[in-house]
């Protein structure tokens, strides 16, 4: 139970590593406001955490706009009283390079990746400033550090939490502990168009040759919100398989 008494905020938890982190958060005692613009899954995935004697509830919030995120923080406080982890998960993706990519959904990548981490802090540092404590997680990617083609909104998104990371850490310490993550090949609902082959193909990339699970991320995601982080801020958890640490060479033919 290391999150007994805490109260967790997490976006884009209807599907995939913001439910399973939520899930996971909840098993540790936690009870998590489930946000996600997709009903039937967020109301599953808040459903699932009251099943196992868990206390969690959904709200359908856009995290592109400001005023939706302003309501989710004081609908959680207004609950539960405080407000002590958040994870910023939330994602939309759109492939492409500069010359495909069409303004609005440039605009709409980083409305989706970027934006709502800057108003979950906007509205939920104060609340953790006044309590004397929590933990802010950022849901990155390894596109933060490694160039990949036809990828430039969502790494330029991906970028940009990774800088604001830092930059926020400094801004609330040693009140508040902000830290990210950054995933590399996970099955979640955004692989829903890749074939099994490509998947296949995708696993054979990291030194584990295999794509992970979201529970796997989940599992860093509950490092960095409790104590057992307690003297992490400011810093990017890679967990990608080895697949921005080495370079593949192809076997000799």
């Amino acid at each position: 139970m290391m999150l007994e008494g805490k109260v967790a905020l997490v976006t884009g938890a209807a599907s995939g590593i913001g439910r399973a982190s939520a899930r996971a958060f909840a098993r540790e005692g936690a009870k998590v406001a489930v946000l996600d613009m997709e009903e039937v899954g967020g109301e599953e995935t808040a459903e699932s955490i009251r099943a196992a004697s868990g206390d969690a509830f959904f709200l359908k919030t856009d995290v592109a706009e400001m005023r939706q995120i302003e309501a989710a923080v004081r609908a959680t406080v207004d609950r539960y009283g405080r407000l002590d982890i958040i994870l910023s998960n939330a994602a939309a993706y759109t492939p492409g390079d500069a010359t495909q990519l069409t303004e609005a959904q440039w605009d709409r990548t980083l409305d989706v990746c970027v934006k709502p981490t800057y108003a979950l802090a906007r509205y939920g540092a104060p609340i953790m400033l006044k309590q004397g404590g929590g933990a802010i997680v950022i849901t990155g990617s390894v596109h933060a550090v490694r160039g990949y083609a036809s990828h430039l909104a969502y790494q330029a998104s991906k970028g940009a939490l990774l800088s604001m990371t830092r930059a926020m850490a400094a801004d609330y310490a040693p009140t508040i502990r902000v830290n990210t993550i950054l995933p590399g090949a996970i099955v979640t609902g955004m692989w829903r168009d890749i074939t099994e082959d490509h998947r296949k193909r995708i696993a054979q990339m990291s030194l584990l040759k295999r794509n992970a699970q979201p529970e796997e991320v989940a599992s860093v995601a509950l490092f960095l919100a409790s104590d057992m982080s307690s003297y992490v801020t400011g810093e990017s958890v890679i967990v990608d398989g080895g697949l921005s640490s080495a370079i593949q060479v192809p076997p000799a033919q």
